[in-house]
């Protein structure tokens, strides 16, 4: 059967009932009920989900006055002003971001180059130096038979003396 009933059936003519507010006896002369019956009978049948289902909750009604426009006025400055906080912030919070990304550099070279490690190292290219050094010194001896002070070695090459450790006073490394 089909939900729409044919052109010339019964109920082609009969006026739509609600079954929310249809009474459950078949009597055709209740039918027709006054709205404080329907309303009572109604309420009865109608389960508390479903009453609070078609519930409408009530709506706010606001008055434009003068009043309000300076709220407006109020809420624009208080957003503008939240603007610029959060403008400041973001600001700082880079400032912050960086500061940590260079605490974070200088942290991984401490762990990648430690102390003991460099100074090894330093000791290490300092006496090659040293031994390079005395070693062109003889050398140039050797060859030209002249006496070359190491004082005129390292000013020649422009070696600083504290830099290969070695003493001025005595002619000597230390």
């Amino acid at each position: 059967m089909s939900a729409k009933p044919f052109r010339n059936s019964e109920g082609v003519n009969r006026p739509f009932r609600s079954p929310f507010s249809s009474s459950r006896n078949n009597n055709t002369e209740n039918n027709v009920s006054t709205p404080e019956s329907n309303i009572h009978k109604s309420l009865l049948r109608v389960s508390v989900s479903q009453r609070l289902l078609f519930q409408t909750p009530p709506t706010k009604k606001f008055r434009l006055t003068e009043g309000n426009e300076e709220t407006k006025i109020d809420v624009e400055r208080n957003i503008k002003l939240c603007q610029d906080d959060l403008a400041l912030l973001k600001k700082q919070i880079q400032k912050k971001q960086e500061s940590i990304n260079n605490l974070k550099t200088t942290l991984l070279y401490k762990k990648k180059n430690k102390a003991e490690d460099l100074e090894t190292a330093i000791k290490k290219w300092t006496d090659a130096c040293q031994n390079a050094l005395k070693d062109y010194e003889n050398d140039l001896q050797n060859r030209n038979g002249q006496s070359v002070n190491m004082t005129e070695i390292l000013s020649s090459f422009g070696i600083k003396p504290n830099t290969v450790r070695f003493c001025t006073n005595d002619d000597t490394f230390y």
